[in-house]
C-alpha cells in the first residue's frame, strides 16, 4: 500500500508541472546503481525481458546513476549506449520507466576536469546532457560532481591529477560557477561532491567542504571514493578516519555516501572480491551510510572490448549481483 501511495504522489506531482522536484524513497532503499558507460547490456535493463533479470536489486534501489556522456546522442566510449537509445528502448523511454518505479535518476558529471577547468562551461555542458531526461517528462534528482578538487589541485606523486593547477580557493570559485549555472535552470537538483580517500586525507576533505560552505555552495551529500589501492600505500587509520568523516558530515547535515566498486580488473571474481572487501571494511567502521553506490566505471575489466556486465542478478560478478550481496553487509 505504501508503494502504491508513493507512485500516486509521484504521478500527481508530475501532472502539476513540478518535474524538477526530488523523489522521496523509503529509508530502507539506500542503494544507488551506476553501470559502466560502455556496458553492453545497459539498455536491456529497461526492457521487459531485462527488467525481469534484476527485480530483487531494483526493489532495493534508491537511485540509478548515469555517466553524463551516456546521455548524449553520440559517445565514442559508450559502446552501444546513447541518450537516443535510452529514450527509445521501450515505450516512454528508460527515464520515465525509472521514475514510474520510484527510482531517482542521478548523473555523475564534471564540474572541474583536467580537460576543462571552467565550471560555468561544464555547467552548460551538463545542462545540455541532462535535457534528454526532461524531454521524456522525467527529471534528475541529483548530480554527483566527479572529484573536482582532484582535477584542480596538484597532488605530490600523482602525475595524473591536478592538471588545472588551481588553489583551493580558485577551485571553489569554479565549483560555485558550475553549481550556480545548473541550479539557475533546475533549482531543486541536489548537487553533491565526490572525492577520493586516502589520496586526500579526512582533514583535506573537511577543508574542501568548509571552503565551499564559506563561499555559499551547499553540499547536500559527500560521496567517498574509497580506493583500497591507495590505502595499502598510505599511513592511514581507516576505521578512525571514516568515523571522523562521518561525524564531521553529520554535524553539518551532509549525507555520507560511499562508492563500492571492484578494483581488481583481471577477472570478474577478483573484481567482486575486492568490492565486497571494501563494503565489509566500510560497514564495519561506520555501519550504514546514507547511500551506497555500486559503481562500475570500466568499459571493460579485461581491456579488450566491453565486458562489463550488469545482468542477470543471479550471475556472480554482475553489477546487480554485487548490489544484492553488498547491500546485505550494510543492514
Amino acid at each position: 500500500m505504501k508503494n502504491f501511495v508513493f507512485v500516486c504522489v509521484l504521478i500527481i506531482a508530475s501532472a502539476c508541472g513540478r518535474p524538477t522536484g526530488p523523489s522521496e524513497t523509503s529509508p530502507d532503499r539506500f542503494a544507488i546503481l551506476a553501470p559502466a558507460s560502455g556496458s553492453a547490456d545497459l539498455a536491456l535493463m529497461f526492457t521487459d525481458d531485462g527488467a525481469a533479470q534484476w527485480s530483487q536489486a531494483r526493489a532495493r534501489l534508491r537511485g540509478f546513476q548515469f555517466y553524463q556522456q551516456i546521455l548524449r546522442s553520440f559517445c565514442a566510449t559508450c559502446g552501444p549506449n546513447s541518450g537516443a537509445r535510452l529514450m527509445h528502448v521501450r515505450p516512454g523511454g528508460a527515464f520515465a520507466w525509472l521514475s514510474g518505479h520510484g527510482i531517482q535518476i542521478g548523473v555523475e558529471a564534471g564540474a572541474v576536469k583536467e580537460h576543462t577547468c571552467d565550471g560555468r562551461e561544464l555547467g552548460n555542458v551538463v545542462l545540455n546532457d541532462i535535457s534528454v531526461v526532461y524531454q521524456t517528462g522525467s527529471h534528475v534528482t541529483f548530480i554527483a560532481m566527479d572529484e573536482p578538487f582532484t582535477a584542480a589541485l596538484a597532488i605530490e606523486g600523482e602525475s595524473s591529477t591536478g592538471k588545472c593547477g588551481l588553489s583551493i580557493d580558485d577551485t571553489v570559485v569554479q565549483i560555485k560557477a558550475f553549481v550556480d549555472t545548473v541550479r539557475a535552470t533546475h533549482p531543486a537538483i541536489r548537487i553533491g561532491l565526490i572525492e577520493p580517500y586516502p589520496l586526500f586525507t579526512v582533514a583535506d576533505i573537511s577543508t574542501f567542504i568548509v571552503a565551499l560552505g564559506n563561499a555559499g555552495v551547499p553540499v547536500p551529500f559527500f560521496r567517498l571514493d574509497f580506493d583500497l589501492r591507495h590505502r595499502r600505500n598510505a599511513d592511514s587509520n581507516v576505521d578512525a578516519d571514516l568515523r571522523q568523516l562521518r561525524d564531521f558530515l553529520d554535524q553539518r547535515g551532509i549525507d555520507f555516501e560511499v562508492i563500492v566498486t571492484g578494483y581488481d580488473g583481471e577477472t570478474d571474481a577478483g573484481a567482486v572480491a575486492s568490492a565486497m572487501a571494501l563494503a565489509y571494511e566500510v560497514s564495519g567502521a561506520v555501519g550504514r551510510p546514507h547511500a551506497v553506490v555500486f559503481q562500475d566505471w570500466s568499459s571493460d575489466r579485461l581491456g579488450v572490448g566491453t565486458d562489463a556486465v550488469n545482468l542477470p542478478e543471479s550471475r556472480v560478478g554482475s553489477l546487480t549481483w554485487l548490489l544484492n550481496n553488498g547491500v546485505d553487509l550494510f543492514r
